[in-house]
């Protein structure tokens, strides 16, 4: 329970990185698309030692008010633009030695060479090769970290500040444990370092975006 709070806390609170400009929006599943919140300034009121009646207060705050819209900041995505699970969080046979079970911790994603996306804001922790993994990504997102492998193209570097949406590979079918071209997305709790699956991730994302998706009608 403790968790979910947090991460609920983590992926609606809002994330500025610099000045909020406005910048292309995943064409896919990400909050906000084009996303803006239009605020209303307060009018000016001019101290005056003159009695104002309510009328004519009222009268001075509508034709005083500025109404500005602004860039709010994407704040979830899914990682790829379809997702279709090849292989499951957990025991599994060993693809590559059928004979032995092994734990599977993380996710495989059908992905054949496409754009892998941040799922939340935060900052990438590692972009490197691993003789297992291949080439492969981890983004630090508070309360969890989440690794991105067997990329054939890596699109950020290691201290960068992403936002969700924004692209951070290709996927791919590069180190030794693997049989094909695919996503493996594994995701570990910052304060025990324990995998979890990665599913908890995106059935919050996909819940957000359909609650996202409701207020647009």
């Amino acid at each position: 329970m403790r968790k979910t709070t947090l991460l609920l806390a983590m992926c609606l609170g809002l994330h500025f990185m610099g000045n909020a400009q406005q910048r292309e929006a995943a064409p896919f599943n990400t909050i906000g698309k084009t996303q803006t919140k239009e605020i209303v300034s307060e009018p000016t009121v001019t101290e005056t030692s003159e009695a104002v009646d309510a009328d004519s207060l009222n009268e001075q705050e509508s034709m005083g008010s500025d109404t500005t819209t602004y860039y709010v900041p994407l704040m979830v995505s899914l990682p790829l633009k379809e997702i279709k699970v090849n292989s499951p969080f957990g025991m599994r046979r060993d693809p590559m030695n059928r004979k032995k079970s092994r734990m599977h911790n993380g996710l495989d994603l059908k992905a054949r060479f496409e754009n892998v996306y941040s799922m939340f804001p935060g900052t990438v922790i590692a972009a490197s090769y691993s003789s297992s993994g291949g080439y492969y990504v981890t983004v630090d997102y508070g309360v969890c970290t989440c690794s991105f492998l067997h990329l054939s193209k890596i699109e950020v570097s290691k201290g960068q500040r992403v936002s969700a949406g924004q692209k951070i590979g290709v996927s791919g079918n590069t180190g030794k444990r693997t049989t094909g071209p695919h996503l493996h997305l594994s995701c570990k709790w910052s304060d025990t370092g324990k995998y979890f699956d990665p599913k908890v991730l995106l059935r919050f994302i996909t819940n957000e975006l359909l609650k996202y998706s409701k207020t647009c009608l």
